[in-house]
């Protein structure tokens, strides 16, 4: 084609693509006999699930033989241990007004139930976590950016998506096995997470983070409601309404930064406690992980896997909110909540509904619906026992979701836009890659923007930051978006595809005739 002279990082690019929709020519070779007859990202995945099953079961054994039975800061007082171990919840006579994070009617929101006493806390309970921690965060992140450097400099990198496993999967599969041992050990040694330092909101709004951020990823292919808008939306209004693929487009490359943070930021947060909180808890940001270990395989882009780590969140909310209970029932909100996200969004990305008639999109709903006034209206009562009363939690948990969603999107298109405009009226040539010392300055920059966000975290702790719980994690939502944006950003800059030390065009960056064969091959693999 005229105009097009070499198109071959287009289909380089829609490996992901091909395998997504239908497969690489990879696929088509034998299976990996030596694994027991299943392809190797199959197997890898198999041995991953096997491995955190066995360990929660040793996470229940171990606390149950030393008699670990801390429920809930609610059921203090009727437990046979936790009087010996925690704190009792700040709620009635236990508020103490001159201790920080427990001095108020509010502080039960702020406070984490699951570490020691103040006078049970060394310099060694402290450091010891936080060395565990960043180790393991500083560990993966390496992996992925090796992988990802790897790719963008070398022409024959092997790292097409398909069923093979290098050693780019496995070092970071490992690792992550590794680290969770240790975290288990640590739990029996020192006991302390990382609750002592930093605010509870940042590992709820970590993971809320993640949630935000695979609705942008999934935007390109699922739209935002029933399946709709996408590239396969061409009337007027559905072109007029979707939104710019530009954030889209970076996020799909550059997200595995934000989600190995948020994944593993939480889960050091928390202490290996015996109850099926922690259990959900901890099968979530392990399969996260386990979703990361596996980049740049077929696995890693198979659909209803990626539902199931979406849709995790619902059944680990709500097991947390029935199990600490209160005065006030929350597994409600909690669960419809992330119930009905499911039945707009989540549930469109799996394949088989491009095959449906556009108007069975909203049968879920309609089910999920009259569920709904079902509960509500006979059912669920208010504090006073009026029925109806309580329907509006239900739209909270997507408001907040679908705003930051918004949100995000408009961060990163005008991050793109700056970037646009900087380097047109500077007339930088963006043909030579990045020398040693900018491509480090860059990475530390990176770097930084998650050390704010967790200083952030450090410091609503420190100074008992008195705010509602779910407006403050709002405001921690917007706060690790807008800097996982600029992060994204700096990103950007590093892993610019370079042949011949030259840095050659990106998907942003091409000319109208390449994005419309790009285009055409898309739309021929979602076909």
């Amino acid at each position: 084609m005229e105009g097009v002279k070499d198109i071959s990082w287009i289909e380089s690019s829609m490996d992901g693509v091909k395998a997504e929709n239908g497969g690489t020519t990879e696929e088509k070779k034998p299976t990996v006999a030596r694994y027991l007859g299943i392809p190797q990202d199959i197997f890898a995945w198999a041995v991953g699930m096997g491995f955190i099953i066995s360990l929660m079961a040793a996470m229940m054994g171990f606390g149950h033989l030393r008699g670990w039975d801390a429920q809930s800061g609610y059921s203090h007082n009727t437990s046979e241990s936790s009087m010996d171990r925690f704190l009792p919840e700040p709620i009635g006579s236990n508020i103490e007004p001159e201790v920080p994070g427990r001095c108020d009617s509010t502080a039960s929101g702020r406070w984490y139930y699951w570490q020691l006493p103040p006078e049970e806390v060394t310099a060694w309970t402290r450091v010891f976590v936080w060395l565990c921690y960043i180790s393991h965060q500083l560990f993966i992140w390496g992996t992925i950016y090796v992988a990802q450097r790897v790719r963008a400099r070398s022409q024959d990198h092997g790292l097409k998506y398909g069923n093979t496993m290098t050693k780019y999967q496995w070092v970071p599969l490992i690792g992550n096995i590794c680290f969770h041992l240790l975290h288990l050990a640590q739990t029996h040694w020192t006991y302390d997470a990382m609750a002592q330092e930093v605010s509870e909101a940042s590992s709820q709004s970590s993971v809320i983070m993640i949630l935000v951020l695979v609705l942008l990823l999934e935007y390109r292919d699922r739209g935002l409601f029933f399946g709709w808008p996408t590239a396969r939306n061409t009337d007027r209004v559905s072109k007029a309404l979707r939104l710019n693929q530009g954030p889209t487009n970076l996020v799909r490359k550059y997200h595995g930064y934000a989600f190995a943070w948020g994944a593993i930021y939480t889960f050091w947060y928390h202490p290996m406690e015996n109850t099926w909180a922690h259990v959900f808890g901890f099968l979530h940001t392990w399969m996260i992980m386990l979703q990361g270990s596996l980049m740049f395989t077929n696995v890693h882009l198979n659909r209803y896997w990626r539902l199931l780590l979406e849709f995790w969140v619902t059944i680990h909310a709500t097991i947390v909110a029935f199990q600490i209970g209160g005065p006030v029932e929350l597994w409600q909100m909690f669960c419809f909540g992330f119930l009905l996200m499911f039945v707009m969004t989540q549930l469109f990305g799996l394949p088989f509904w491009k095959k449906l008639p556009t108007w069975v999109r909203p049968l879920p709903f309609t089910v999920y619906f009259a569920l709904m006034i079902g509960l509500y209206g006979f059912y669920f009562v208010d504090g006073e026992g009026r029925h109806w009363i309580r329907l509006n939690e239900i739209v909270r948990i997507p408001f907040i979701e679908y705003t930051a969603f918004l949100f995000s999107w408009l961060c990163m298109w005008s991050f793109l836009k700056i970037e646009a405009l900087i380097q047109r009226r500077l007339s930088i040539d963006t043909s030579q890659p990045l020398s040693e010392v900018a491509e480090g300055f860059y990475l530390f920059l990176s770097l930084s923007a998650y050390a704010v966000c967790i200083g952030a975290s450090f410091l609503i702790q420190e100074f008992d930051w008195k705010m509602d719980l779910i407006a403050l994690m709002v405001v921690l939502v917007m706060l690790f978006i807008l800097l996982v944006a600029v992060q994204m950003m700096f990103m950007k800059q590093i892993m610019k595809p370079v042949r011949n030390r030259k840095v050659v065009p990106s998907p942003q960056d091409v000319s109208k005739v390449e994005l419309e064969v790009k285009e055409s091959v898309e739309e021929h693999s979602i076909e």
